[in-house]
């Protein structure tokens, strides 16, 4: 069944979504914590509402989705970021989406801030001159397939074009992907956590990147 790699429109913002939350299912306490209950359909309506919005506001971002073209169903999905000449402002996580439970919000955005240490880190070293793979999940029913490599490549070319280092928070079931499309592995990566919430998930990651190439 032949794959079409395309750019997302706002109609595939849900389906991104609900992509995300099957994928990642409950085994990452950052997007627990920033996406609560995502696992609802309550949940993923207001998740899905929150990718359109950063579609429709960050123009660093881009996000593309893998489609079988046999069924027309999309099955994968990513967003890159990349950043030109370009440093943003280190906002921190923001909004209703955990009701009145300021002690959960506040988690939420500590979890976060931690998360994109060693991106917000990148992206000023680099000079804000960087392509950073923010997200990638496949459809649990469809993983395997080469979709996942698909998403990867487009933004390593994408990279290579602009001379670019790319980087990306990888999970253990991602990394030999992403080693094998030229990414290094530099740490391994857990949130720091204040003593109230030591009983709390601690988010980790491999921090991988991948050096820019040299124009020849």
């Amino acid at each position: 069944m032949p794959l079409q790699l395309l750019p997302c429109t706002d109609a595939d913002m849900a389906r991104t979504f609900a992509i995300l939350s099957d994928a990642f299912g409950h085994e990452h306490p950052y997007i627990e914590a920033a996406f609560p209950a995502h696992e609802t359909p309550a949940g993923r309506a207001a998740g899905g509402e929150r990718m359109l919005a950063i579609k429709n506001s960050d123009p660093t971002a881009t996000f593309l989705k893998v489609v079988d073209t046999e069924t027309g169903e999309m099955i994968a999905q990513a967003k890159w970021n990349i950043f030109k000449d370009n440093i943003p402002p280190e906002l921190d996580l923001d909004g209703d989406f955990w009701g009145d439970d300021l002690e959960e919000k506040e988690y939420a955005q500590h979890l976060c801030r931690e998360y994109l240490i060693p991106r917000r880190k990148a992206i000023r070293e680099s000079g804000g001159n960087l392509v950073s793979l923010d997200l990638l999940t496949v459809d649990p029913k469809h993983q395997r397939r080469g979709a996942g490599r698909m998403l990867v490549q487009w933004g390593t070319k994408k990279a290579d074009e602009l001379g670019f280092t790319a980087v990306v928070e990888a999970s253990d079931y991602g990394r030999d992907l992403y080693e094998s499309e030229g990414f290094q592995e530099i740490e391994r990566w857990e949130s720091r956590l204040p003593e109230k919430w030591a009983h709390r998930g601690k988010q980790k990651f491999i921090w991988m990147v991948r050096p820019a190439k040299k124009a020849e």
